[in-house]
């Protein structure tokens, strides 16, 4: 885990402004910052690497890392779990110094060209400097898991892992109204170039962006579609066996490195695939299983995560979290979330993970949003709804609201909706959240089944079989069952935790939201609709949790630029 900054560009004191980049997101990485600062073009570059390492030893892989045989300059921020493989390729045609995974992605990026990330597992942002060409590139993992901002000031480009290190080289955290009137309207969060915040863009996930001192050229390196369409070819037997063996592999992926490791479980079907995947695989030392919970225990999946865990000699914690928990957690989200926070739930995650870091752990393993893919029918009818009454937003600001509109890849409905939600909405954001959250107290998340070959796996059988009922049949089958005892069980769906706000938490939202009327947004409401709507309690948005924590999202980011 890491996080990565640079600049390019005539920038006075510009290792100054680095270090400040860095400081701005220590948290990604505890070792201590290094600096590579070189002539670009007319101008200048710096690059500024914040590390924790999880895999490579930091003795030979320190960032930013010179490949002196080929003339690049390698970062990285994630993990490429192949790269022992990839390295073992390409060991025909170079020798390697140290052999550490920087060093196979200028090699690798050498010999391929932009073809090596598709020859590259695991998750990541890159950034490549060819000191022979004079040009920089930055590429972005497949779904977008590891996040890579940029933003362009008095001719200058500046680029980093979080949007805080842009602002403290001197970006103005200015709110984006047309970001934030189409999430409170439409629950929406953007084009995958947008961000909550003006002139701050982030690189699409599957996106490579290349600057040669002129221009900027963003080019999509990951074609999912494509990859989608390959898989259709193959045999339902055939996607079945692939599909097994990538499970195998992601767990196995999982658990690599000597790094301390938790297991975060909830009981359910993914919980009970990675806990029988994982028998397969050597675990590492000192593994421990987590389960966290907020509200009442008995309608959570922690009593039947303890049962899968029974028949293996993992030690399992219950880790409750508490409404205090959660509104001391809040104090902190205001002081670094960049974008909405969509609920208790993250906010339980958020908690969660300060505790998992007081237990000394530095990576969190699982396996999530599986069942999502490979479910049933998408509900059509809670897309794009207004989750803001637009009389509390004022007309002003309700007019600046769009409905968003993406391409579309898959003749099905359910597909197209679920792409959506994949590479535009639900997940990247919650993606983006997960990386925050985690990072903040140097946790690294490896979710083992986001993987790209069992996604388009996933999409390529839903669109041969549109009907919700026959893929999960299939699933049952020949996913399920090879791996699976046949007494195991699972939480059922609709155990599900209550949503609606604590008591605990009530005087707090009083609070923050009627402060609404006050401030830089004051504008954006209709300051008599929105009190009479709260005080009341019966009119939208605040009969629902959900639509509730749209407004207690925008509270928080005022409160972190107060």
């Amino acid at each position: 885990m890491s996080g990565l900054s640079g600049i390019v560009g005539e920038v006075e004191q510009l290792e100054r402004v680095l270090r400040h980049m860095a400081e701005a997101q220590n948290h990604r990485g505890r070792e201590t910052p290094v600096e590579w600062v070189s002539s670009f073009v007319d101008a200048r570059v710096g690059l500024m690497h914040n590390r924790r390492s999880t895999i490579d030893p930091v003795r030979v892989s320190s960032q930013p890392f010179e490949d002196r045989d080929t003339g690049l300059v390698v970062m990285l921020d994630g993990e490429i779990f192949n790269y022992g493989e990839v390295r073992d390729r390409l060991a025909n045609y170079y020798t390697f110094s140290c052999g550490c995974m920087c060093e196979v992605i200028a090699k690798a990026y050498d010999r391929w060209g932009d073809g090596c990330f598709e020859r590259f597992e695991g998750y990541f942002s890159i950034v490549i400097y060819n000191r022979f060409s004079e040009e920089l590139l930055l590429c972005r993992d497949r779904f977008g898991i590891k996040p890579l901002y940029y933003a362009t000031h008095r001719g200058n480009l500046y680029f980093a892992s979080e949007v805080r290190a842009l602002f403290a080289a001197g970006i103005r955290p200015l709110l984006s109204a047309e970001r934030w009137a189409g999430y409170l309207a439409y629950s929406t969060y953007g084009s995958p170039y947008e961000t909550f915040w003006e002139g701050v863009h982030q690189l699409p996930a599957g996106f490579l962006l290349r600057y040669n001192g002129y221009s900027l050229v963003e080019k999509r390196w990951y074609e999912f579609e494509k990859r989608v369409e390959g898989w259709r070819s193959e045999s339902p037997e055939a996607m079945a066996e692939a599909f097994v063996a990538q499970l195998h592999r992601s767990v196995g992926y999982s658990l690599m490195g000597e790094m301390s490791k938790g297991l975060s479980l909830d009981g359910g079907l993914e919980s009970a695939l990675y806990i029988a995947l994982m028998k397969g695989v050597e675990s590492p030392r000192y593994l421990k299983s987590y389960m966290h919970y907020h509200g009442k225990l008995h309608r959570s999946g922690v009593l039947w995560g303890a049962e899968q865990l029974s028949e293996t000699a993992l030690p399992l914690e219950q880790v409750p979290i508490t409404p205090t928990m959660m509104l001391k957690e809040l104090d902190y989200l205001a002081r670094w979330q960049e974008e909405p926070i969509d609920g208790l739930g993250m906010v339980a995650d958020s908690a969660f993970f300060r505790v998992m870091r007081k237990r000394g752990l530095a990576v969190i393993s699982g396996g999530w949003g599986l069942v999502h893919f490979l479910g049933g029918s998408w509900l059509p009818g809670d897309s794009y709804s207004s989750l803001v009454p637009s009389e509390v937003l004022s007309a002003d600001f309700r007019r600046l609201a769009q409905k968003p509109r993406y391409r579309r890849l898959f003749e099905s409905e359910n597909a197209h909706l679920k792409f959506c939600d994949l590479c535009y909405e639900r997940i990247p954001h919650l993606l983006r959240s997960i990386d925050k959250m985690s990072m903040y107290y140097g946790v690294q998340i490896r979710n083992a089944f986001l993987n790209h070959n069992l996604i388009e796996i996933a999409f390529a059988f839903a669109e041969g079989v549109p009907s919700g009922k026959a893929r999960k049949q299939w699933f049952d089958q020949k996913v399920v069952a090879p791996v699976l005892p046949a007494r195991v069980r699972l939480a059922p769906d609709d155990e599900a935790e209550e949503p609606s706000l604590p008591d605990e938490l009530k005087h707090w939202a009083d609070e923050v939201v009627l402060d609404l009327r006050y401030g830089r947004v004051a504008e954006w409401f209709d300051h008599t609709r929105l009190e009479r709507a709260w005080r009341h309690g019966d009119e939208e948005p605040f009969t629902h949790p959900a639509k509730m924590w749209k407004l207690l999202s925008l509270c928080l980011q005022l409160k972190a630029l107060s």
